[in-house]
């Protein structure tokens, strides 16, 4: 009987880990098509790549990053000076950390960072973000305070089943970043859903 439900459990993860896969890379690109366009853009991206998944699957996708990239408070994160899917390496400490920030937004006084999670019941709050979030979240922002040291760096998780973004106030990520291990460390994106 257990062998059934962890083959469903399994398959839910992955499942849930394609989704946000899709998502990911619709946030990626959808920025910089036309808006009008946009929907159309998506749509045939998604039959293309996930032709595998049903109609309903891609649609709730699709939906689900255009609510993203049309919400007017998330603007200046999906204009033509964000970037996506930045690759961050830098030595902190006797640490070399490395990630991949899915936008930065760089400023000629401070960074901002953030982070795309896809999980089905966000956070409502900074309370409700998990330890792991605000590990990966310190370390980007540790190795950008190294790129740019003279720029106040921000940091923030976007929920995009909300969508809902979280600011992480900077004594927190202070505190994480405390404890930062001296071993080497990566942030694969995928595996920190």
């Amino acid at each position: 009987r257990t062998a059934p439900l962890i083959a469903q459990s399994v398959a839910a993860m992955a499942d849930a880990a394609r989704r946000g896969a899709l998502i990911h890379r619709l946030l990626e690109r959808l920025p910089e098509v036309p808006v009008a366009d946009r929907e159309q853009v998506a749509r045939a991206w998604l039959v293309r790549t996930a032709s595998d998944l049903g109609e309903d699957a891609r649609e709730e996708a699709l939906w689900s990053a255009l609510a993203v990239i049309g919400e007017p408070g998330f603007a200046d994160l999906f204009g033509p000076d964000a970037l996506a899917e930045v690759p961050l390496a830098a030595t902190v400490g006797e640490q070399v950390i490395a990630g991949v920030a899915d936008r930065l937004l760089v400023r000629p006084d401070d960074v901002t960072v953030v982070d795309f999670k896809t999980a089905r019941r966000p956070p409502a709050s900074l309370a409700e973000v998990p330890e792991t979030t605000l590990r990966q979240m310190a370390a980007y922002v540790a190795v950008l305070e190294q790129i740019y040291p003279a720029r106040r760096v921000r940091a923030a998780v976007l929920y995009t089943h909300a969508p809902r973004l979280i600011e992480l106030p900077a004594a927190d990520l202070a505190r994480h970043k405390s404890a930062l291990s001296t071993a080497q460390q990566s942030f694969d994106p995928l595996l920190l859903e």
